[in-house]
């Protein structure tokens, strides 16, 4: 899953990031309100954090913008305090998912994007996903086939959790790429196939099946 962090105060940036990152998420940071703006309209993501308060365009101008042109990902706005009740009504006016307070809870944080990346809510969020012989549990990011683990760089991780997440449809290579990593990766569709050979190899060759013209599904679990 790939995160859009709008955020001015670096240090607070690397600490969301580190954590996002450290929960598999891929990050791309934006530090003002016009490269924000063009990243969230140009580029795939499946939740943002913003700040409203944001050098060349407010943060909740942004989310303005993003909403008249049609996006619709999730938004989850960070407040400087619970007393700034009009940005709050303004952030949710404008389309916003939900909104924190600083100083952030990165925990709450996490299980707010989590959920939110899942279109599930935060409360719903299903930490074990199962598929057949496939198990995953996505806080302790392991893996099981046929009750035995299974060893997956976080790469490997990120694309086979998008395919289960995703397993009811194909999933294209360009799909994966722009929900599975940040800009900075410069991954490309024609990497893919090399992931998912490796995935084949880890789980058996029939887990995953290619569906020509349109891309990979997980098929375990299959009737």
């Amino acid at each position: 899953m790939r995160v859009l962090l709008v955020e001015d105060d670096r240090d607070l940036a690397a600490q969301i990031a580190e954590a996002l990152r450290g929960d598999n998420f891929a990050v791309d940071i934006a530090e003002d309100g016009p490269e924000a703006l063009a990243l969230g309209s140009e580029e795939a993501f499946d939740a943002v954090i913003l700040d409203p308060g944001l050098p060349g365009m407010d943060g909740i101008s942004v989310l303005r913008r993003w909403r008249e042109k049609g996006l619709r990902m999730p938004v989850i706005v960070l407040t400087a305090s619970r007393r700034e009740v009009a940005d709050m009504k303004d952030a949710v006016k404008a389309g916003a998912t939900n909104y924190l307070t600083k100083p952030v809870d990165l925990e709450l944080l996490l299980d707010w994007v989590r959920g939110v990346a899942n279109s599930a809510g935060p409360n719903v969020r299903q930490p074990v996903l199962e598929a057949g012989p496939l198990r995953m549990d996505t806080l302790a990011m392991r893996v099981w086939f046929d009750g035995g683990p299974v060893r997956l760089t976080p790469t490997e991780f990120r694309l086979l959790h998008y395919l289960l997440v995703n397993r009811q449809r194909p999933v294209a290579a360009d799909e994966l790429v722009q929900h599975n990593f940040d800009g900075a990766s410069a991954k490309t569709s024609n990497e893919i196939p090399v992931y998912i050979s490796r995935l084949r190899d880890k789980l058996g060759r029939a887990t995953i099946e290619t569906v020509l013209g349109y891309g990979y599904r997980l098929a375990c679990g299959d009737e």
